[in-house]
């Protein structure tokens, strides 16, 4: 009996190993289906048994994360501030050849999930991004093209944050916390998302001071039973010195946490946490002293570990170091991906980079790395031209309040990563949130807004000491 040329290629075959570069069901997957966006090749999985068989084969997912990849450009991933309703809506726009969006698509939104409070990993891992509630530790797992979504469960108790802001923690060239805490109650935990390679799964570390004072680690483990659990490892002392939901940096297999500074006129060269997923061992990453004093934050910058050098405030430099394999030597190199002196750009860009208190690298595109403010910006800087163009603001897509102008946390403007990676509700969480998935076609087009200076006085002030550094140097 002649085949039937609607019926997708055998799924056991596919699972046990590629389809042969000859036959049908090669054209068929390696061609056609893995050129279908996310939504789409998901929603072909109600078909049938055998479509949705063959669209969940290993080789089949592979394929289309491979094709996505090779044609994607950068996508910027961002959700609106808090309005009257109880809700955080997300949305997605492409960079295409760097330049400014002219549209940017509605993803989902999450029903009783405040944007107020929303906390979410600034890149994806996988196809997946953590989300949580700030205010307690409820923590979620969601693919943001199809919805998908599972609820970690209840994990242990941390201490809080203490209410006088007086006792805060340091701030300014040493970390990016804001100066008060964001919102009350506030724990001292630090929550990352990776990946081990070895065993294809997905892990949530939550590193975390208990109410006794010691401080632990646990981690979630995605499909597998008994929820959260304790680190293999044993917690490092350094642990004391995380900064509370400052989220790690998962790169190569490995989160990495800033810490915060030793006392003034202390060498700190182990500034950095590193974490493997795999072994589940804590270790730490040496830091040039230099570098260490004036590190503020840590990023994944094109696969590489990448310490912001943020020195505006006094000397008008903003700077990246980048280390390719910080786990793999006890002293690994350091090189410079880039340096901005805001005294060579235009007095309108500079006295705008000036004023922001957050600013951290999301990748390169078309040569430019591309950077991310706190007051929902993003910048794109290119070295060969020494130029900084603002590519994206928030205000253009939709209405940011005033008492909203800057992320309560770090930022709420992150990367988009269009990738199928399948959810299992029933593996240790339950599906919890109220997901409602942006119809095809629901776009939001960019509008025109007039630029302005979020908090004059502040722009005053950051200026007033650019402004010196200048002349003590022509001094």
């Amino acid at each position: 009996m002649a085949s039937d040329d609607s019926s997708p290629p055998d799924a056991k075959r596919l699972r046990r190993s590629p389809p042969t570069s000859t036959s049908p069901d090669h054209l068929l997957v390696d061609e056609i289906l893995t050129r279908l966006p996310i939504a789409a090749a998901v929603r072909l999985r109600a078909v049938s048994r055998d479509w949705n068989a063959a669209l969940t084969t290993d080789h089949f997912i592979l394929a289309h994360r491979a094709r996505a990849a090779a044609a994607r450009h950068p996508e910027l991933l961002f959700f609106a501030p808090p309005d009257h309703r109880n809700t955080t809506t997300f949305y997605a726009c492409s960079l295409r050849g760097c330049e400014p969006p002219a549209a940017a698509r509605e993803l989902l939104t999450i029903d009783y999930f405040s944007a107020k409070h929303a906390v979410m990993s600034p890149t994806p891992c996988r196809g997946l991004t953590l989300v949580s509630d700030g205010r307690a530790p409820r923590y979620y797992l969601l693919n943001l093209s199809t919805g998908d979504h599972v609820a970690l469960p209840p994990c242990q108790p941390a201490a809080k944050a203490h209410p006088d802001p007086l006792a805060w923690l340091p701030r300014g060239t040493t970390s990016y916390l804001p100066s008060m805490t964001p919102w009350r109650p506030f724990e001292l935990s630090t929550t990352g998302l990776g990946f081990d390679t070895a065993t294809d799964e997905h892990k949530v570390v939550r590193l975390f001071k208990r109410r006794n004072g010691e401080h632990a680690c646990e981690v979630y483990t995605l499909g597998k039973p008994g929820g959260w659990r304790p680190c293999a490892g044993r917690v490092p002392a350094s642990a004391a010195s995380i900064l509370p939901a400052m989220p790690p940096v998962f790169v190569n297999g490995y989160l990495y946490w800033l810490l915060q500074p030793a006392a003034p006129g202390d060498e700190q060269i182990r500034r950095i946490l590193s974490f493997s997923i795999g072994a589940e061992q804590f270790g730490s990453v040496y830091v040039p002293p230099r570098l260490s004093s004036r590190m503020c934050h840590l990023a994944n910058l094109d696969g590489s570990l990448c310490a912001v050098f943020d020195y505006r405030g006094a000397g008008g430099v903003y700077g990246l170091f980048t280390c390719s394999e910080p786990s793999a030597s006890p002293s690994p190199s350091w090189s410079v991906r880039c340096s901005i002196y805001l005294n060579r750009l235009p007095r309108e860009v500079s006295d705008e980079l000036m004023e922001e208190r957050v600013i951290v690298p999301l990748c390169t595109a078309g040569g430019r790395i591309l950077l991310a403010t706190g007051r929902h910006e993003v910048f794109a800087y290119d070295a060969g031209r020494n130029a900084v163009e603002r590519v994206f603001r928030m205000q253009e897509f939709v209405d940011v309040p005033n008492d909203c102008r800057e992320a309560r946390l770090l930022l709420s403007v992150g990367l988009h990563d269009e990738c199928i990676a399948d959810l299992h509700p029933g593996a240790g969480g339950e599906r919890m949130l109220f997901v409602n998935t942006g119809r095809r076609g629901n776009t939001v087009v960019k509008r025109e807004v007039p630029v302005e200076y979020h908090d004059d006085s502040d722009r005053r002030f950051n200026v007033f000491f650019k402004d010196l550094a200048t002349m003590a140097a022509q001094i």
